[in-house]
């Protein structure tokens, strides 16, 4: 029997996700990729004016993150990524610091017991997010869109949290895990991540860090295991239109005229990028479609510093009442034996930043370094680069959940895939792997019920 073939619009996580679950089906696959790499939105490169290669920006891992976990290992990744046993990171305010650690009792237990010690909350305050926590727990969002309309900042307040719990506690995880800030996202998302994060089993929270640039992590391991599988790689390749037979699409055509046929073809793009790729289509279709336009983003912004030696006594650092958010000492996470050593602060939901002068930007950051970190106040900057990613995620603030879409789409022969899609998670690469694994799985399904 012939071997079906599948095109891919997007050579990003969600893209390469697919493509490799559809390998693993019996498909053959063409990957299409604008630029002339792969990864998307997770990607390392030369900096021009250092000359030294960085991420675009610091990725972190949770061990509830499965189906990222699973693909890593069927592209014999995994052990680029270190992960940490369970919940452990110092959080620093105002010079102080504290841990949140989870403790030695099993599962859910263990998680919240690590508020028992967390410095950042008075005892009362420790009362007050275990009683949140509680609440989440409780609480089912499936059961009413009620959540879906409010900000989780609401849904705190009405559940007894106060302006220190938020800012010390819930919007420590909430910011970097959503990149936006605890007061525009949506509850529905905010409760989720929470039941996920802590109220699972240990290992959900436990970070996981790159030991690898991203490029090999995200882009080339994923093309050698899909070269060995026999898939089609066509970069710097733009689609330019969606070939329609029989009002079915069967391939797509490339900017250089140039057609790949396909049986069946995923659209792995941002969504505004969408709509240029659609046909004109009737009004059940553009009903369809229509909401992702609706879809807005938020920014990130990475602060690269080179110092001539070490600054930081752990890996990472997350830091409250300061501009910094969360430090990484990328040098030690990826056991460098250089002199030099990297630093990268990681700002989220960076609208303040993203315009702002790479001058301006030294200047602040050089000095809250400086006041954060000690060692850093005798060391010498070496170098330093600044990366904004204006549209680094979806934001999820209420009513997203009516404008993503699913990977199946009422255009015969089209699916989705993309981290904004239906996937019930934030913009993550969790979310772009499972986007990827379901626009796989309902291809799978449609095809083996198809007339042959």
């Amino acid at each position: 029997m012939q071997v079906k073939k599948v095109a891919v619009i997007g050579g990003g996580i969600a893209g390469l996700a697919a493509a490799v679950r559809l390998t693993q089906l019996g498909y053959r696959v063409s990957v299409i990729e604008k630029r002339p790499f792969l990864g998307g939105r997770a990607y390392s490169f030369t900096d021009r004016e250092t000359g030294l290669e960085i991420d675009n920006g610091q990725h972190v891992i949770v061990g509830a993150c499965t189906e990222f976990v699973e693909y890593m290992e069927s592209i014999e990744a995994s052990e680029s990524i270190q992960f940490e046993l369970n919940l452990k990171f110092p959080v620093i305010l105002n010079n102080r610091k504290s841990w949140l650690q989870s403790r030695w009792f099993p599962g859910v237990l263990g998680n919240v017991a690590g508020l028992i010690t967390y410095k950042h909350l008075d005892f009362s305050d420790r009362l007050r997010v275990l009683r949140g926590l509680f609440s989440i727990r409780r609480t089912n969002t499936q059961r009413s869109d009620e959540f879906d309309q409010i900000t989780f900042t609401d849904w705190l307040r009405n559940h007894g949290q106060n302006d220190r719990t938020i800012e010390n506690f819930w919007n420590l995880i909430v910011l970097p895990a959503l990149n936006d800030d605890i007061g525009a996202v949506s509850a529905e998302i905010g409760i989720e991540l929470f039941k996920v994060a802590l109220l699972g089993s240990t290992e959900n929270p436990a970070l996981g860090l790159p030991l690898d640039p991203l490029s090999e992590l995200v882009g080339n391991k994923a093309r050698t295991f899909l070269e060995s599988k026999k898939a089609q790689f066509l970069l710097d390749s733009d689609v330019t239109d969606l070939l329609i037979e029989n009002g079915k699409i069967s391939g797509v055509v490339l900017a250089n005229g140039n057609v790949v046929r396909a049986d069946a073809t995923v659209a792995a793009v941002p969504a505004d990028a969408l709509a240029d790729l659609l046909p004109t289509s009737d009004s059940d279709e553009e009903d369809f479609f229509t909401p992702a336009a609706q879809i807005d983003t938020a920014p990130i912004v990475a602060v690269h510093i080179w110092y001539d030696r070490t600054v930081m006594d752990e890996k990472l650092v997350a830091v409250l009442n300061s501009p910094l958010q969360w430090v990484f000492d990328d040098s030690a996470i990826k056991n460098s034996t250089d002199s030099s050593r990297h630093v990268v602060i990681s700002l989220s939901g960076a609208w303040q930043w993203r315009h702002r002068s790479k001058s301006e930007i030294r200047e602040i950051f050089e000095q809250e370094m400086r006041n954060v970190f000690p060692k850093a106040r005798t060391a010498t900057i070496e170098n330093f680069a600044v990366v904004k990613m204006a549209e680094a995620t979806f934001r999820v603030t209420p009513g997203i959940t009516a404008n993503r879409l699913s990977q199946r789409t009422p255009l015969p022969g089209l699916y989705l895939a993309g981290d904004w899609t239906d996937t019930g998670w934030p913009s993550t690469m969790e979310s772009a792997v499972r986007s990827g694994n379901l626009a796989a799985k309902y291809i799978d399904e449609d095809l083996a019920s198809s007339p042959q």
